[in-house]
């Protein structure tokens, strides 16, 4: 629970500044959009949508309603890469690579179980 509390403070702080950020940059390029050269403002196009999507996330985030479907998918899809990865490159890897890769694979099987199992006690 003090976790949950602690984790949305966090996103919210960061959502406070990624509005603010968005706000200026986007006062700032009305009022000099038009001395600032095309390839300029084309970066802050780019970097006012990645916002905007980072802002659409952590809403979502805030008010629990993330795509679980989309986070499971990844998660599989990462899980499956990197046993593929693991089986043909296992021998040529480093040890501390290949205890990092290891634990990482424990976590993702472990969120995955975690994941599925919230969608079956909502059921």
């Amino acid at each position: 629970m003090k976790d949950d509390l602690y984790i949305n403070k966090r996103r919210f702080a960061h959502f406070k500044n990624l509005v603010e950020n968005y706000t200026r940059t986007k006062r700032h390029l009305e009022e000099y959009g038009e001395i600032l050269p095309y390839e300029k403002i084309q970066q802050v196009i780019q970097k006012q949508r990645r916002r905007e999507e980072q802002i659409e996330n952590i809403q979502k985030a805030i008010l629990n309603e993330h795509d679980r479907e989309n986070e499971v998918r990844n998660l599989v899809k990462n899980y499956l890469y990197t046993e593929g990865y693991l089986k043909y490159y296992r021998d040529k890897l480093p040890k501390h690579i290949l205890n990092n890769m290891l634990k990482k694979q424990t976590f993702r099987k472990i969120q995955l179980e975690n994941l599925i199992n919230k969608v079956d006690e909502e059921k």
